[in-house]
């Protein structure tokens, strides 16, 4: 058991974290009303987060409000939205402390959302792994459906744990960021989706290419048939 970090409340609540993480929060966000009003009144909500995050058990309740984006290849992704004050500035104080003593126990092969990993170091680390080791010429690439919304918070907390030992900064990530809960619908749904991809599956691996067959420019429909015939046992 590796030595586990103390006090990270006090450096989280520290008045020069705050302002940082609030200039982060809303570097690239348009200025809507609510980060106006914020910046009317920054100093006084800055003292009540510090407050908040001071004594986790006094911290309001988060409210997640659903919101639909799309992407630019028109994929829609539902996502849970929080206000800006105080979720979005207690949310980069926290990773402001937390991030430097995470990232130190990821394997180096780590990418993704990683400062000074990004795509151009993965694809220099590919090659140079392809060049050491030339015999392997494959990779495998999956995704995981819903893989925010389904992540145990049992396994999230023992992660934590596992670094800090901090019983309150517990708690103040139990009430920040192990609050949302997708419920057992998200269950279900990725459940309905395996019934169908299994329902499916042998449609993808049986079902040959039957129209560039049918309409070949030569040949008869005799030919095109038996052509189909001696291709389906190499599809399969």
């Amino acid at each position: 058991m590796p030595k586990r970090k103390g006090h990270i409340l006090e450096q989280i609540a520290d008045m020069d974290n705050l302002l940082a993480a609030d200039k982060a929060a809303q570097a690239g966000k348009k200025k809507n009303r609510h980060i106006r009003r914020h910046n009317l009144r920054q100093k006084e909500e800055l003292e009540v987060l510090q407050a908040w995050i001071l004594n986790p058990e006094t911290l309001p309740e988060a409210r997640y409000k659903p919101m639909v984006l799309q992407n630019d290849s028109g994929k829609q992704r539902t996502i849970g939205r929080l206000d800006f004050f105080p979720w979005h500035v207690l949310h980069h104080a926290i990773m402001r402390v937390v991030a430097p003593i995470m990232l130190k126990s990821l394997i180096d092969d780590t990418f993704a959302c990683v400062p000074g990993k990004g795509l151009h170091y993965g694809v220099k680390r590919m090659k140079m792994m392809l060049r050491r080791y030339p015999e392997y010429k494959w990779f495998w690439k999956v995704d995981y459906k819903k893989f925010y919304e389904s992540i145990p918070h049992d396994t999230m907390e023992a992660a934590f744990r596992h670094k800090f030992k901090d019983e309150r900064f517990m708690l103040l990530v139990k009430k920040s960021i192990l609050n949302y809960d997708s419920g057992e619908t998200i269950k279900y749904l990725l459940d309905a989706e395996d019934r169908m991809r299994e329902r499916y599956a042998h449609r993808r691996i049986s079902k040959p290419d039957v129209r560039k067959l049918r309409y070949r420019p030569y040949g008869s429909h005799n030919q095109g048939r038996e052509l189909q015939v001696q291709m389906l046992p190499e599809i399969l």
